[in-house]
């Protein structure tokens, strides 16, 4: 049992922070792109870090480092880099919130690799559709790099996020089994009983609950009106279930086109309803996604922790 973990199992409820996107836009960056909040990595790291810090200290005890988009393939795809400034880029995510976390109020605080489905690679909206198919090594080697970086770094859990494919759920869950580091597996949802590639969610449910590495898993990114059902679903078929996360978005929509959100999403007073709902059903870990705000953070922090 790594830290982390042993830390975990002694908490009632975890705060984790929201969107990486929102708080670089809310600093003035234009992340429109195929490398989307990565695109920030190079020249504006202390853009990154301050967001990091920010959420740390509205309350978060956990932060998602900035490699949701930053694959190996991704960065030389999509932004004409090496493979050893790739690979260094990816670094340099892991060393911004490390020193983020230093500079934090709070405490204990902890760093979670966010490691993003090949659908944020192809940045045509299939993270919300699972549209694709890779063999199992095809997946695995697409991750590997990434995810070997960041253990070695000294990441204190992987966060499997956003992720809408079965078949790359199963592959990333075996991959990881390798390393002494606990996994949370976030999907992307279609519906409140299906993984956005129209799997029916009790087959995936099934299949991490039986993982040793994988101490939680939900959903992410998805409309936050769904979530309360979402969970009762969950909770109904796996009553002895591990540990559950939520951090949706706003309820805005994303248009993959222009790649932007309207921004539509719910109030603040809005979102802490839902969060109560989800509370009071067993939630354990919860955040924000995409147009989710350092002060939806720390309103969360004041009303549930």
């Amino acid at each position: 049992m790594n830290n982390f973990t042993e830390w975990a199992t002694k908490q009632k409820r975890i705060l984790i922070d929201s969107s990486m996107s929102t708080g670089l836009e809310e600093r003035g960056l234009n992340l429109n792109g195929k490398l989307w909040t990565a695109k920030a990595l190079k020249d504006h790291s202390d853009l990154i870090k301050d967001v990091h810090k920010s959420y740390f200290n509205a309350g978060s005890s956990m932060t998602t480092i900035d490699t949701y988009q930053a694959s190996v393939s991704g960065l030389m795809k999509n932004a004409g880099y090496s493979h050893r400034e790739a690979r260094k880029l990816i670094q340099k995510a892991f060393n911004v919130a490390k020193n983020a976390q230093k500079l934090s109020r709070n405490y204990p605080t902890w760093l979670a690799a966010g490691i993003g489905p090949y659908g944020a690679y192809l940045a045509n909206g299939s993270e919300y559709t699972g549209n694709y198919n890779l063999t199992e090594n095809e997946y695995i080697q697409f991750h590997k790099e990434r995810i070997e970086i960041l253990v070695k770094a000294g990441i204190d859990v992987l966060l499997l996020e956003t992720l809408p494919n079965f078949q790359e759920i199963k592959a990333l869950v075996k991959f990881t089994k390798q390393f002494n580091i606990p996994s949370i597996v976030a999907c992307s949802m279609k519906d409140t009983t299906h993984l956005a590639d129209g799997t029916n969610f009790k087959f995936v449910q099934s299949f991490l609950e039986k993982q040793a590495n994988v101490i939680a898993y939900g959903l992410n990114c998805t409309d936050p009106r769904i979530v309360t059902n979402a969970l009762k679903v969950i909770i109904n078929n796996e009553p002895e279930h591990k540990d559950l996360i939520a951090f949706p978005n706003s309820g805005a929509h994303y248009n993959p086109k222009i790649k932007e959100w309207d921004n539509q999403g719910i109030s603040i007073e809005g979102f802490n309803k839902l969060v109560q709902e989800w509370l009071n059903i067993g939630l354990k870990y919860i955040g924000g996604c995409c147009c989710m705000s350092e002060q939806q953070t720390a309103s969360i922090n004041e009303h549930f922790f």
